[in-house]
């Protein structure tokens, strides 16, 4: 006796569009996001001095940037800066994060007593950890 099966048609799964647009919008407002936090910790460009005992650090968190360019100006990223406000500046940021590095880029052409002041303000704000910038030959 033959037994007869009887295959049942299954709808076709339909493909949902709608978590897909999701995460490729959530995507699209990360890399935007990424993009201008990058911008935004983006320093003035200046040639470093160059020294064989460079190193570079391995640990890169809790850093803060002060550059000074070949004509003594210092800098917080793009935007020129006085002494004084490199002081106010560095004592609220070592409020929040009391473990703060301070970077100092100085151009390979900065007059030592410009780079001088700056290392003052910074001590004056309570920076314990100062690390002078250089470019490892």
């Amino acid at each position: 006796m033959a037994l007869k099966l009887h295959r049942s048609e299954r709808p076709e799964e339909e493909f949902q569009m709608a978590p897909m647009i999701d995460m490729v919008f959530l995507l699209l407002v990360f890399f935007m996001c990424v993009s201008t936090l990058a911008q935004a910790d983006k320093s003035k460009e200046v040639t470093l001095p160059e020294s064989l005992e460079s190193e570079v650090a391995e640990d890169l968190s809790d850093r803060g940037v002060v550059t000074v360019d070949a004509d003594g100006q210092a800098y917080l990223g793009e935007r020129p800066v006085s002494t004084e406000e490199i002081k106010s500046t560095l004592q609220a940021s070592l409020q929040q994060n009391p473990r703060l590095r301070v970077t100092v880029r100085a151009d390979q052409q900065t007059a030592y007593k410009d780079i001088k002041s700056v290392l003052k303000v910074c001590a004056e704000a309570g920076a314990y950890e100062v690390i002078y910038a250089t470019h490892q030959q």
